[in-house]
């Protein structure tokens, strides 16, 4: 999906989340049962990223060299075009499941399954990010090493969940991946940017 046809969609993404945004929580059960103590958050972030960034390494271990390259080519810019990444991701996923919950008695089967997916992207956003900036930090201290790179990125991701509040966590944990994508992001807007303006020129 190109970058204008996301913003183009996001006013009517929030219509829909106003007017069913009560049934799509109906229909999500509690992620957690009970709190974690922070050295099991700890224990779980590090493993949940060393899983999702072992795939990413097996299936598109070159996307990590691209990604590091187009950060370095803008890093002040990292940060906020991550951000920009994780909304138009959280836009297109709140789209899908408000509409499919418009649906008959199905909608709430499809939901679900949405969610789930979602929830699965998501998690190998904020893996392939913490992946992305342990093996920066590899290349800074010696050189670049994305294996030894995906532990210090989980470690990273551990600490976080260990030494801060569930809400420093998650802002400085979705900070911390924000970077690590931003560059990919980047240069996908201005990829698909560049493809509709030599298509469709005004």
């Amino acid at each position: 999906m190109a970058f204008d046809a996301v913003v183009d969609i996001a006013p009517t993404v929030m219509g829909l989340a106003a007017t069913a945004g009560e049934h799509v929580v109906g229909q999500l059960e509690p992620s957690v049962a009970a709190e974690l103590s922070r050295p099991l958050r700890g224990v779980v972030s590090f493993i949940l990223v060393v899983v999702s960034g072992a795939v990413i390494l097996r299936l598109r271990r070159a996307s990590v060299a691209d990604s590091i390259d187009a950060i370095s080519a803008s890093p002040a810019t990292a940060v906020l075009y991550g951000i920009a990444g994780y909304v138009i991701f959280g836009i297109v996923g709140l789209y899908g499941a408000t509409t499919l919950a418009r649906l008959s008695v199905a909608g709430g089967v499809f939901v679900r399954l949405v969610v789930l997916a979602s929830s699965a992207v998501f998690l190998f956003l904020t893996g392939f990010g913490f992946l992305i900036v342990g093996t920066l930090l590899t290349e800074l201290l010696y050189h670049r090493q994305p294996s030894h790179g995906l532990l210090i990125g989980a470690s990273l991701s551990a600490l976080t969940w260990v030494l801060l509040s569930p809400a420093g966590s998650i802002v400085s944990s979705l900070g911390i991946a924000a970077f690590g994508i931003g560059g990919s992001v980047r240069v996908w807007i201005h990829s698909e940017r560049t493809v509709e303006t030599e298509v469709d020129p005004r």
